[in-house]
């Protein structure tokens, strides 16, 4: 496995697979968002191919996650897990040292991989997501310390 820090440009051209779900932010606001100097994005690629996906932003000792993708096929398959942590670890030397994320509430496999490195939920924001159905969904807020994640790492 290997890990491409991504621009603008290389997450456009070698990224639309792991977007084509309508699940979380479109591919073309990722990208606008990685126009900022805070932001940064790596893919995981095996056997070359992009497998994984991870966008986050980074403030002084501060950073948010905000998109962690595993493209269908491979979920399950470590990738996810793999790329949370070398991120964390990306996201530590840059001197941060908190990290807070949302999920939505029904993602349990995403809850259950942020919690597993540590993640706790800290908040809820009710109704904030739409279901398919139209019916509201709440986004968990989950944050982390790093001490807590090098543990794990």
């Amino acid at each position: 496995m290997t890990l491409i820090e991504l621009t603008p440009a290389l997450a456009a051209h070698t990224l639309g697979s792991l977007y084509e779900e309508d699940t979380g932010p479109t591919l073309n606001f990722l990208v606008g968002l990685l126009a900022k100097p805070f932001c940064r994005a790596w893919s995981m690629v095996d056997q070359e191919r992009v497998v994984a996906a991870i966008w986050y932003q980074c403030v002084e000792q501060h950073a948010e996650l905000v998109d962690l993708r595993v493209g269908r096929s491979v979920r399950r398959s470590g990738y996810g897990g793999a790329l949370l942590r070398d991120t964390l670890c990306l996201i530590g030397q840059s001197g941060a040292c908190a990290v807070d994320l949302e999920v939505r509430e029904s993602n349990a496999p995403a809850r259950s991989l942020y919690a597993i490195t540590g993640f706790a939920i800290t908040g809820r924001r009710r109704a904030y997501y739409r279901l398919p159905t139209g019916e509201p969904e709440d986004a968990l807020l989950m944050s982390l310390t790093l001490q807590a994640a090098e543990k794990l790492i």
